[in-house]
């Protein structure tokens, strides 16, 4: 990683409700904070994003998901939250998913961290991933 890179003024983010409606209950998080390690993968980097986040109303599970950047767009957020871990284990299975892992695995470096929030909310799920964040 590149060290204390963490750069909140320069956030841009975008929030998309997911399938699936919160119970309750508690909710499985997941974060991917992704490193893009040359200034012409980044375009393409962003376009397989937003296209995984024009299927986010379909996708089972998911409850919500974030995509933000940072600086000059090389550090790529995304933040999920799903109903459970099974729900997030489906999607990464998914034909999709892994043909984006596949072709960007090069692309970038990846970190990924998951937890367990209380329950459905954003405001304070999304601080706690700026916590994370500020930490990598």
């Amino acid at each position: 990683m590149r060290g204390n890179e963490w750069v909140p003024l320069a956030l841009r983010r975008m929030w998309k409700r997911g399938a699936a409606t919160p119970d309750g209950e508690p909710v499985h998080v997941s974060m991917n904070d992704y490193w893009v390690h040359r200034r012409r993968d980044v375009p393409r980097v962003i376009w397989e994003g937003m296209r995984l986040r024009r299927a986010w109303p379909q996708t089972e599970g998911a409850l919500g998901l974030w995509f933000a950047a940072y600086g000059s767009w090389h550090r790529q957020v995304s933040v999920s939250i799903w109903r459970s871990p099974e729900d997030l284990r489906r999607f990464v299975h998914s034909p999709q998913h892994r043909r984006v892992m596949r072709d960007y695995r090069d692309a970038g470096a990846l970190v990924t961290t998951a937890w367990t929030a209380e329950s459905f909310d954003p405001r304070l799920i999304w601080r706690e991933a700026e916590d994370h964040l500020a930490r990598q």
